[in-house]
């Protein structure tokens, strides 16, 4: 699931860069290899900014020449936002700053729809914190989520936790989506931590669980406890409509690691939860894990969820697919059931071979 959505992003931004305003054009794309989409993307935007390289280095010469709020004003009246944004890889990142800030931040904005962020990687960096928040104003009332992804990676924290503020939720979770650099989400996660709980709210009321499961595919390791904590903690109405997304794409891959990552009190409230203790969602659970291999991560989940409140329905479909368990679980299982005073449900549990 995770390599189709990184597909959807990879053809949302392509579609910006061919100037097609519909993504879906491209959606016969998707099935292929993200890594391919992305090289074609970056071919691409070579192709264009490359193809008058001398002509562009003339021009980035002859700025040199005049004071950069002369330059400024050159470049906004006489050249636009398409010519700054492929002359600025060409010009010393000092002088590109000293010249931006004298722009106004919607034509700056306009600029940075068309920048290649691995040529300017070193301009963007340089950019006053204060600029940066205000060309964030601007794209986000066009609700660019597309610009602002492709350069989170490049940004300083000071200017993100200065931009961040200006972000509804909604905002960040699409943004997240179409980061060019995945692994910047952490550091993302790391300024709004105290807005995650709203952001997971936000792909249940919007009905955005592909970006939201996306985002939470690509954490790292290290944040899927504190996350997962924070994600037991939200109101029942999230954490269905969280399990039926989980279902309906098949990311059972995704959510486990969160939950084996789950303090033992965060786990055991979100194993109570009525979605878990639905039988279907034990059948999809254990199907998906078997053919993912995913017992190590799906163990703590499944044996948290048998409570004195678990449902008969629940055990019938334990032992239904009992066949699937693995053995040193089913063993945990029926202990349990005997604890429960589930004699019956116990005897059906144990493994093949086993003794009572």
């Amino acid at each position: 699931m995770s390599e189709h959505l990184v597909a959807v992003a990879e053809t949302t931004k392509l579609a910006r860069l061919l100037g097609i305003s519909d993504p879906t054009e491209l959606d016969f794309l998707v099935d292929l290899p993200p890594a391919a989409l992305r090289e074609f993307r970056e071919r691409a935007t070579d192709r264009l900014f490359d193809r008058d390289t001398k002509r562009l280095k003339g021009v980035a010469a002859g700025a040199k020449l005049v004071p950069a709020a002369i330059s400024a004003k050159v470049a906004e009246r006489a050249f636009g936002p398409t010519l700054c944004a492929a002359v600025a890889s060409t010009i010393d990142p000092q002088r590109a700053i000293d010249i931006a800030k004298s722009l106004p931040a919607p034509f700056l904005a306009d600029c940075a729809v068309q920048l290649d962020p691995r040529r300017t990687a070193a301009i963007i960096a340089a950019v006053p914190t204060e600029l940066v928040a205000d060309v964030a104003r601007e794209l986000l009332a066009k609700t660019d989520h597309i610009t602002m992804g492709r350069f989170v990676h490049v940004v300083p924290e000071p200017a993100l936790r200065a931009a961040a503020p200006l972000m509804s939720d909604t905002d960040l979770l699409r943004i997240a989506f179409l980061l060019e650099d995945k692994t910047a989400i952490d550091n993302v996660l790391h300024i709004v931590a105290d807005r995650v709980p709203g952001v997971i709210r936000a792909a249940a009321a919007q009905s955005m669980w592909a970006e939201g499961i996306d985002l939470l595919d690509s954490i790292a390791p290290h944040n899927r406890g504190w996350i997962g904590n924070l994600t037991a903690d939200l109101d029942d109405n999230v954490i269905d409509a969280l399990v039926k997304a989980v279902q309906e794409l098949d990311a059972w891959p995704t959510l486990l690691p969160i939950t084996g990552a789950m303090s033992t009190e965060s786990l055991q409230r979100f194993a109570e939860r009525h979605a878990i203790q639905n039988p279907a969602t034990l059948r999809a659970l254990i199907t998906s894990t078997g053919q993912h291999d995913l017992w190590t991560h799906a163990h703590p989940l499944v044996h948290a969820a048998i409570t004195t409140e678990t449902p008969d329905s629940f055990w019938q479909t334990l032992i239904e697919l009992r066949h699937e368990i693995p053995a040193d679980l089913l063993t945990e299982l029926a202990e349990r059931a005997r604890e429960l005073g589930r004699d019956n449900d116990a005897d059906h549990l144990q493994p093949i071979g086993a003794t009572t």
